[in-house]
């Protein structure tokens, strides 16, 4: 089989991929807000659950400035809530919102969105041969 015949196909499907997650993105009407790597930082707040400063600027290797500064604009967003610590006030806790939550965990509905997508094409049989199909070139 020619190559480039394959290429084509399998640009056609991420194709659709993209347009799923471009989708979701306007839904949320955060797409261009944010950059990949600010997702990033609301992932691992996320999966931290609640996460201090400077705990952020270890996680990322960042300045605290930085960190400063990129908080103030996830708090502008309304993406994540602050909490002093009682015991120290000097110790501020930061966690997710729910649409710091929702955003954090956007591969979720991009992916939901384009098996959707996938469901409305595609017969049972087809659906049981593309999974194995993706399981066997995951295993590359």
């Amino acid at each position: 089989m020619d190559k480039e015949f394959v290429r084509k196909s399998f640009n056609k499907f991420l194709k659709m991929y993209f347009n799923s997650c471009k989708e979701i993105y306007q839904e949320l009407d955060y797409g261009e807000l944010l950059t990949g790597r600010q997702f990033a930082y609301l992932r691992m707040i996320d999966k931290h659950q609640e996460v201090t400063m400077s705990e952020l600027a270890d996680l990322f290797n960042l300045s605290k400035p930085t960190v400063t500064e990129m908080i103030r604009k996830f708090e502008d967003a309304n993406l994540i809530q602050k909490r002093r610590c009682q015991s120290d006030g000097r110790v501020v806790y930061i966690s997710l919102t729910e649409q710091g939550k929702l955003l954090a965990n956007t591969n979720l509905l991009e992916s939901q969105r384009a098996v959707e997508k996938l469901f409305l094409r595609l017969s049972e049989e087809e659906i049981v041969l593309l999974t194995q199909i993706f399981d066997k070139a995951g295993e590359v």
